[in-house]
């Protein structure tokens, strides 16, 4: 009788701690987000409209309370930040305590296409629209009205450029000159320096170094209107 009764307590204990756990699991399952956090990788919203973030993050909490921590409505809640402007990946997950999380990494601006339709060139050359919360300095990209920029172009140049960091720091503006070709302006250089298609850019900046210290050792830099690196093995100095 005794054994009996252990085993029918013992059984009564075993129901209620898997009622308790299936319970805890239920109620984590259906607790609506408590509080929404939007984290950037660059530390704040640069391009990105943190109002629109949270105003999208919003609707999901409240169409999608009991489901939270479904992959499905995660993934929607990515695709949908994703697709906003200045937003190049988004991973969104919900904790424990019910926070929902919003983790964004924004577009890099790597210059600025001025004219008649101005817009920012990203890290990957790609197009990307001016915004008004943010006013980034970036090498300014003149363009030939004839031509298309190929924003590719653009990121070869600057990373060329990078290679130098005193002809990097006084870089002015990129001038494109025709197809896939440009010039650059510098501000302590009284000309422009012809860099032609964006090719070769780490050793037509060392040709353009070694070309000034020669010129600054004869005295005979203001001399020169133009400086052609895009020949192979030789600088052309047009003098004015």
């Amino acid at each position: 009788m005794k054994r009996f009764k252990s085993l029918i307590q013992f059984i009564g204990v075993a129901v209620l701690m898997v009622t308790l756990i299936v319970v805890s699991q239920f109620q984590q399952k259906v607790r609506p987000a408590s509080h929404i956090d939007i984290r950037f990788d660059q530390k704040k919203a640069t391009l990105v409209d943190t109002d629109s973030v949270n105003k999208l993050l919003i609707q999901i909490v409240q169409q999608y309370s009991a489901s939270l921590k479904d992959g499905i409505v995660l993934s929607k809640a990515e695709k949908g930040i994703e697709s906003m402007s200045g937003v190049r990946n988004a991973e969104v997950f919900s904790t424990i305590s019910g926070v929902l999380v919003a983790e964004i990494q924004q577009k890099k601006v790597r210059a600025k296409v001025i004219g008649s339709k101005p817009y920012y060139i990203d890290e990957l050359g790609d197009e990307l629209a001016l915004t008004i919360r943010y006013e980034p300095e970036v090498a300014l990209i003149r363009p030939n009205e004839a031509f298309e920029i190929d924003g590719s172009d653009v990121v070869e140049i600057l990373s060329g450029i990078e290679s130098s960091e005193l002809l990097n720091k006084d870089l002015k503006e990129i001038n494109q000159i025709g197809s896939r070709r440009f010039s650059l302006l510098f501000n302590s250089l009284p000309f422009e320096v012809i860099i032609g298609e964006a090719v070769n850019i780490e050793q037509k900046m060392t040709k353009l170094i070694a070309f000034l210290i020669k010129a600054e050792q004869e005295k005979s830099l203001g001399q020169y209107r133009t400086v052609n690196l895009s020949f192979n093995n030789q600088v052309v100095a047009t003098k004015k």
